[in-house]
């Protein structure tokens, strides 16, 4: 009877060991058509690579790239983690009514500028940041269209 019930528990582990890492979204979690239809972009496919909080993924525009980084939040809670991982003076623009409490990156000072989107949901932090966008009219009108993005995982 023990021998039943140890590998009842071992099967039970391992069917939850398997349902967490499927619950992994991928790292390019877009297609390139959706992300061009989303905020009126031309991008390439994404391409994995390593990032900050866990795997990342790069699409590159015909005038602006889209990075997102994700992963399980390796802090005690979402704002430690943004204040650890920004620069001093970095500041953050609540998104309205958002579900999963998103905000947009203000850069410091001493940083340029740049549309982004930042959010925990499910234990997992998304940080969704776009280059090649200047100047505060375009980086509004950028931070709109993030806010509307499907969300992950």
């Amino acid at each position: 009877m023990r021998l039943v019930h140890s590998i009842l528990l071992s099967s039970l582990l391992a069917a939850a060991s398997a349902h967490a890492q499927n619950a992994k979204p991928p790292a390019c979690p877009f297609e390139p058509a959706y992300l061009s239809a989303q905020l009126g972009e031309t991008f390439q496919a994404g391409v994995p690579e390593r990032a900050m909080i866990g795997m990342g993924c790069k699409y590159k525009g015909k005038n602006a790239d889209f990075w997102i980084d994700a992963g399980p939040n390796p802090a005690p809670s979402a704002e430690m983690w943004q204040k650890m991982a920004s620069p001093p003076g970095t500041t953050f623009t609540p998104v309205a009514n958002d579900p999963d409490k998103a905000v947009h990156v203000n850069a410091a000072p001493s940083v340029s500028p740049f549309p982004s989107l930042f959010y925990e949901r499910k234990g997992w932090l998304v940080s969704i940041t776009v280059t090649g966008v200047s100047g505060k009219k375009a980086i509004d009108a950028w931070n709109a269209k993030l806010a509307g993005i499907k969300r992950i995982p």
